[in-house]
């Protein structure tokens, strides 16, 4: 038996067919028009030509100018407050990251044009208000890869998804923030000096006070200048002192000016001293950990305060402590 459906059935079908593609075709219109109109009157975000470079996919600013002028002007949220700050003569990196409770690392990845620890009086750094990487990125698939690299489980922070009326981006770039996190891509000039951070941590937290290099005699006030062979690092009286990294005791007791102190010697010719302690907790030949306490702050020996007296050597030489332990 064949079955007819009613015409009248027929119809109604027909035309609801008929108000869903009108429905389809308006939410299309308003969608195109919306993107249209939202990519007219916003204004894009733009680099000059040349101001970075691409490293392993990801853009790298070596345009200190251009970079900081793309910060102040951003018009979207990087995913973490940003302020800015202009070097003064004689203040280091370590000194603006104490100051807002960062590490140097936070500094290295939302300053990519860094190439020298030894920064240009009066230049202008981005300075977050937490610890994490502050990263620039050209699309959304950035974010895929360095979440990857990074291993990274969390909310990544920052106004880069597409929206209703922003399914293109016509912005050469974009802030994204990985929270708590620290940069595994930087520029060539500070490549190395990463995989050396990596073998060694600080002694303490604390504020560096006094630096590798030739400083004002701090006994002889008449200007005298003499060679600082580590650096002052200032903490509260019985601050606990951790090793720089594994190693044997070699010395332990009164050193000169260094007042008591410790020595340890480390694989690959490296040997580190800690002055100026005011308590010692390790013995000549202890083998010793990173997380070990081996002695704490003090202002023993020729000291004007509780402060950590840290020196690095390779096979006698002094090196500067800061390639370490940034």
């Amino acid at each position: 038996m064949n079955y007819r459906m009613p015409r009248k059935r027929f119809r109604q079908r027909g035309v609801k067919n008929d108000r869903l593609i009108i429905v389809g075709a308006v939410l299309a219109a308003i969608l195109v028009v919306g993107n249209v109109i939202n990519a007219i009157v916003r204004d894009r975000v733009t680099v000059k030509k040349g101001s970075y470079v691409s490293k392993e996919g990801f853009p790298l600013f070596t345009d200190a100018g251009e970079y900081i002028r793309l910060a102040k002007n951003y018009p979207y949220n990087p995913g973490v407050r940003l302020s800015f700050h202009k070097m003064a003569g004689g203040e280091s990196y370590w000194d603006v990251a104490y100051m807002h409770n960062i590490s140097i690392d936070t500094l290295v990845a939302a300053n990519p044009f860094i190439t020298s620890f030894v920064p240009k009086s009066g230049i202008e750094i981005i300075v977050p208000a937490q610890d994490g990487v502050l990263l620039a990125i050209d699309d959304i698939f950035d974010v895929r890869r360095m979440r990857k690299l990074l291993n990274y489980r969390g909310v990544v922070r920052g106004d880069y998804m597409p929206g209703i009326f922003r399914l293109v981006s016509t912005d050469d770039i974009r802030f994204v923030f990985f929270k708590d996190q620290r940069p595994v891509i930087v520029n060539n000039s500070l490549e190395k000096l990463y995989r050396i951070k990596y073998i060694f941590q600080s002694p303490l937290r604390g504020n560096f006070t006094s630096l590798f290099g030739d400083r004002r005699h701090p006994y002889i006030q008449d200007g005298t200048f003499k060679f600082h062979n580590g650096v002052d690092i200032c903490s509260s009286f019985n601050t606990p002192i951790n090793p720089a990294r594994e190693g044997m005791v070699i010395f332990t007791g009164w050193r000169g000016g260094f007042g008591k102190t410790v020595m340890i010697q480390h694989h690959d010719g490296y040997t580190t001293l800690y002055g100026h302690l005011n308590s010692i907790n390790v013995k000549i030949g202890d083998w010793v950990t990173k997380d070990m306490v081996i002695g704490h702050v003090g202002s023993t020996g020729l000291s004007t305060g509780p402060h950590l007296h840290f020196t690095v050597m390779k096979h006698g030489w002094d090196i500067d402590p800061l390639l370490f332990i940034w």
